[in-house]
């Protein structure tokens, strides 16, 4: 368990040991050892025939139908040719076991095998009630053609845990899904790459859950997302133990990552690209609901949407009924609304107080153009730490970009610490609340740098360090920054910095 203290930081030795423990669980999935009994089936959509053993590539099944009518024992591989493409959907029926999973893969050469759902099932990929799965190396896509936005929620996969307790131990790696056209709307109807819900009456839920090395794109509404009936507080049975890591998400709908409903999520080393390209409702790139001991670090979130002048549309929001949430050493540029939210829904015996979040050694450029906002507190959270980022923004466009926006309720401790805030462009940062609402927000040992004004509303102000008002300021120094996940050059350059970075990071 990862235990935050909202004004020191977080256990570090807690946190080794749990990501120890996501690797250990990766290791375990992915490196599995089969004993004599596994075997293989192949699967060639052009040269099989169902009536075949499928035990070699010579003799290979043909359809899904076949794959999904068998019961594999644990440990069993069934692969798909490369190059084949199927219509409809799969859909394991049978569990692996500990340290043997029935894996769903690909073999020969050429482009992934492509399962094309097409509007005719919910989901390319559903794995019901099954537990020691692993699909891999597989293209998914489940368009309607006839329609604009399908109404039924398509996914490329859902892992689904329905009346029946627990499921656990599904490994999602390698895949391509893309043109899953959902409703944009959120709701029932919403359609999403990667999904996972919890149904009843009886109490379900999903352990150890890693999502990886997937490529996301033309995904309406969600990239990927999770639901949980059991994520309410007076019926509290969350989903335990998510990686999701190394995925890259493209021209996404709405939402890009959402953490739903899960106890110990770690989200990281992820590219995000081009969130709410078609939402009207909120959305924003990564962002928990009704989860606790939350890390996500080492992700780049860029260009999400809010051309409407509607709510959201920031790189990053800790949401409602979340407590200890760790947001760290992230990469956050041209996103429309902003940086950050941090926003509690209606208090009651269902949701608590968003609490104890931590907000530190993020880099944040241009971030809040169009919403013109950095920062949005939204309700009565209680206990944010933001420490030691970077925010910079050197636009040319005269406009104010306010930093702390405080809106429906008052926040309580709230403490920005030893930040850098530099505008080194024609673009102003103001503080424009009023003193009673920046009463409860700490600012303590800032550099505030450039164009920055409304500092007097500024109520708890203290050992401010300004360098003036020059539209000249450099970007300041990081070398002391642990940005690890930026290339060398980016971690040892100052000049031009952002521009490296921008360059390095996206290949432009």
């Amino acid at each position: 368990m990862i235990n935050i203290n909202t004004l020191t930081g977080f256990n570090f030795y807690a946190c080794t040991l749990a990501l120890l423990t996501a690797v250990l669980f990766c290791a375990d999935v992915n490196g599995q050892k089969k004993t004599s009994r596994a075997a293989n089936y192949y699967v060639d959509s052009k040269k099989g025939d169902d009536n075949f053993n499928g035990r070699s590539s010579k003799k290979p099944w043909k359809s899904l139908e076949k794959v999904n009518k068998t019961s594999f024992a644990p440990g069993d591989s069934v692969l798909f040719s490369r190059g084949g493409v199927w219509q409809g959907q799969l859909v394991p029926a049978s569990s692996g076991g500990a340290g043997k999973s029935i894996v769903f893969a690909s073999y020969g050469k050429g482009e992934k095998p492509l399962i094309q759902a097409n509007g005719n099932t919910r989901d390319a990929v559903l794995i019901r009630n099954q537990s020691y799965i692993v699909v891999r190396d597989l293209a998914l896509t489940n368009k309607d053609e006839k329609v604009k936005e399908q109404k039924t929620g398509p996914t490329g996969v859902r892992v689904f845990s329905e009346d029946f307790g627990t499921i656990s131990n599904i490994n999602l790696a390698g895949l391509y899904i893309h043109d899953v056209n959902g409703d944009n709307k959120k709701g029932s109807k919403e359609g999403n790459g990667i999904f996972w819900e919890c149904a009843g009456p009886k109490q379900s839920n999903i352990e150890n859950l890693v999502i990886e090395d997937c490529l996301l794109e033309l995904v309406d509404r969600n990239g990927i997302r999770g639901n949980g009936t059991f994520g309410i507080r007076t019926n509290w049975f969350p989903n335990k133990n998510l990686v999701i890591r190394n995925c890259e998400l493209r021209d996404i709908g709405g939402d890009g990552i959402v953490i739903k409903a899960f106890d110990g999520a770690l989200v990281e080393h992820n590219k995000l690209f081009y969130n709410r390209m078609r939402a009207k409702d909120n959305a924003v790139g990564i962002w928990p609901h009704s989860s606790d001991n939350t890390v996500i670090q080492y992700n780049e979130v860029a260009f999400t949407q809010n051309n409407d002048w509607s709510n959201d549309g920031q790189s990053f929001d800790i949401d409602g009924n979340c407590k200890n949430t760790v947001i760290q050493y992230n990469y956050s540029h041209d996103n429309d609304g902003g940086f950050m939210l941090v926003i509690s829904d209606a208090i009651n015996k269902d949701n608590i107080v968003t609490q104890n979040n931590v907000i530190r050694y993020n880099l944040s450029v241009n971030d809040g153009l169009k919403r013109k906002r950095l920062f949005n507190f939204a309700g009565v959270t209680d206990s944010t730490s933001v420490t030691g980022n970077i925010f910079y923004n050197d636009t040319q466009q005269e406009m104010a970009i306010e930093l702390a926006d405080i809106e429906v309720g008052i926040p309580k401790n709230v403490v920005f610490n030893d930040n850098s805030f530099v505008f080194a462009g024609n673009t102003t940062g103001v503080f424009l609340k009023s003193p009673k609402q920046y009463k409860p927000v700490m600012f303590s040992g800032n550099q505030l740098t450039g164009n920055i004004a409304g500092k007097d509303n500024l109520v708890n102000l203290v050992d401010k360090v300004e360098t003036g008002a020059s539209r000249n300021a450099q970007f300041p120094q990081v070398s002391s920054f642990p940005w690890k996940f930026l290339p060398e050059k980016c971690r040892t350059e100052n000049s031009g910095f952002p521009q490296t970075i921008y360059s390095e990071m996206t290949g432009k």
